[in-house]
């Protein structure tokens, strides 16, 4: 009895050091993991999900298995945090939130290290592989100074982390170069052209003709939406009218899509009142409303393509770089 208690006398001790030296380890370890990264500002999707937005600060390599899902990001690059619903399986999630959802499922594994999913858990997804609505909506959160202006859209540069090579990534179309330069100085702003813009982004303000209307459907997407009157037909009422395809494949394909789009069996069963969604980018030119005032590029900003130093960089005390007119605002090159 004496020698085993002598045993537990010596033993005791180092096993509760070395667990505590392990815990500390783990400890240390996470925290400098989750040190790499910085969610900056939230943002409610679809007026139910609420989502995060940072970006890397350094590249980022998993100390602990497991931990982290993405084996490296470069710094700088971008991030969303999200959850998902309740009782949602990995397709779903992918579906959702992921480009080509159907084919990408399988990287919802890597979010979330291999662990069931967790509704109550964040996961952090790279920015790319998000659908683009949740980009622009994350995009707004993350730069609270952008804004809609004459020509395009109007970015002020925030973050110390910017480079052009980001920003032509996260707002324009593959192709678009916005500036020779590798950096860009605080408080600097620049005019992103609309047709330089991505458009999934939903960042350009749309309007549409009566008697068509806007709306986001229930996954935050927009559609332009369509209520059926008596006597309307799928065929000459919508497709025809504000698709504007006439030749009958092209008028059945069109019908087709908009037949699994709204979740409807029959084309010939239609009620009056029943609202109709549209892809924005199917409707005709002539149900499409822009306003001149925002779409048409100003004397000012269309002066000159090259981009200029700001005349000031104080920033505020708070850090954020300050507003007005002490910065110049520039067309961003295309090529």
């Amino acid at each position: 009895m004496s020698h085993k208690f002598h045993l537990i006398v010596i033993i005791g001790p180092l096993f509760i050091l070395n667990c505590s030296t392990f815990s500390t380890t783990l400890v240390a370890e996470v925290s400098a993991t989750e040190a790499e990264i910085l969610p900056l500002a939230s943002f409610l999707f679809a007026h139910r999900d609420q989502m995060r937005v940072g970006w890397h600060i350094t590249s980022r390599k998993p100390v602990v298995k497991d931990l982290r899902t993405v084996s490296e990001n470069p710094a700088g690059s971008i991030f969303v945090q999200l959850k998902p619903r309740r009782n949602e399986g990995e397709y779903q999630l992918a579906l959702r939130v992921l480009r080509d959802g159907s084919h990408q499922f399988l990287r919802i594994r890597e979010f979330t290290g291999g662990k069931p999913l967790n509704h109550k858990r964040y996961l952090t997804v790279p920015f790319e592989l998000l659908i683009g609505a949740i980009q622009g909506e994350a995009l707004r959160s993350l730069f609270p100074y952008d804004r809609v202006e004459f020509g395009g859209w109007q970015h002020q540069v925030t973050y110390d982390w910017e480079t052009p090579e980001l920003l032509a990534r996260s707002f324009t179309k593959p192709g678009t170069q916005i500036s020779p330069r590798e950096d860009f100085v605080q408080g600097e702003k620049l005019i992103i052209p609309w047709n330089s813009l991505r458009s999934d982004l939903e960042l350009k303000p749309l309007a549409v003709r009566d008697p068509l209307f806007i709306r986001k459907d229930e996954s935050g997407l927009r559609y332009a939406y369509y209520r059926i009157q008596p006597g309307d037909t799928l065929y000459s009422s919508v497709v025809i009218r504000f698709i504007g395809k006439t030749k009958h494949n092209a008028r059945s394909q069109n019908a087709s899509d908009l037949l699994v789009l709204n979740g409807l069996a029959d084309a010939h069963q239609l009620s009056p009142g029943q609202l109709i969604k549209i892809p924005l980018e199917w409707i005709q030119p002539e149900y499409l409303h822009q306003v001149p005032s925002i779409y048409r590029i100003s004397e000012d900003t269309n002066a000159g393509n090259k981009l200029s130093s700001p005349q000031s960089q104080t920033s505020t005390d708070s850090g954020w770089p300050q507003t007005g007119s002490l910065y110049q605002t520039n067309i961003i090159n295309q090529h």
